[in-house]
């Protein structure tokens, strides 16, 4: 029997980053009639959807203009809004921002990890060395569960270049 091409190869899973927020207790007091509570972990879809829900079935759109939304009191003090009407991205952006910020890192068969705070992004800085050498310092990959050795050997082969990990202090 003749293999099939490619079938000797490892399927490679996918290393997965949500941005995710917490519930805290400003927030709880909003969202509790749609099962969440405080520490409860809510996408941007998530909330998205309850705020879509509750302010339709308050009739809280603007029958003139279908941009805007009426505020009640109950959002416009989770948006800390005080204008009367606001467009509906501002106010999804003002109610997320009532959350507190965490990120979700699925790895490759692991458990998904859930970090609280903002989520770090990947630094690149190109520097100088001697004799016009450029450099290209990569940080912050550690987290998304890039091994250090696995990129270096990576980006060896594909740019033809070299490549070397060193230990760099806490922030770099």
């Amino acid at each position: 029997e003749r293999e099939e091409e490619g079938e000797d190869e490892e399927e490679e899973e996918d290393i997965s980053v949500v941005q995710a927020f917490t519930c805290n207790a400003h927030a709880t007091k909003f969202f509790s009639p749609f099962g969440y509570s405080k520490g409860d972990i809510l996408t941007r879809r998530d909330i998205r959807a309850a705020l879509t829900s509750y302010i339709r079935e308050r009739g809280l759109v603007d029958p003139t203009d279908k941009s805007r939304i009426t505020l009640d009191p109950h959002l416009a003090d989770l948006a800390k809004i005080r204008d009367v009407k606001a467009r509906w991205n501002e106010v999804m952006q003002r109610c997320e921002q009532a959350f507190g910020q965490c990120y979700i890192i699925s790895l490759p068969g692991r458990i998904p990890v859930t970090v609280k705070g903002k989520l770090p992004p990947i630094q690149f800085k190109v520097e100088k060395r001697t004799g016009n050498k450029l450099v290209t310092l990569i940080s912050n990959f550690t987290i998304f569960g890039i091994g250090g050795k696995e990129l270096a050997q990576k980006l060896q082969h594909l740019q033809s270049s070299s490549a070397s990990v060193v230990q760099g202090v806490k922030g770099e």
